[in-house]
């Protein structure tokens, strides 16, 4: 018998685990702006983003994006385990 998933465990913890990629990214952008556009660019398949690049900051927009990477994950956790648990 395969085990069911938790579905707020699996929530919180792709919610927690995108919230975390979410602020490696914030930093290597403030401390290696041009390796993470190259990185980053490199998973964009030919989109140049040093061409539409923004001098970063930390402000409500940055704050907005954390939240949404959290929330999202969680949702996106949530909806993988009940998925799971329906084909299981």
């Amino acid at each position: 018998m395969t085990e069911r998933k938790n579905i707020n465990a699996t929530g919180i913890a792709v919610g927690l685990t995108l919230g975390i990629v979410s602020l490696i990214c914030l930093l290597l952008v403030f401390i290696a702006q041009d390796f993470a556009l190259t990185l980053f660019g490199s998973f964009m398949h030919g989109i140049d983003l040093t061409q539409i690049a923004i001098e970063p900051t930390l402000d409500g927009r940055t704050l907005w994006g954390f939240v949404i990477a959290v929330v999202g994950g969680y949702l996106i956790g949530a909806l993988f385990a009940l998925l799971y648990n329906a084909f299981a």
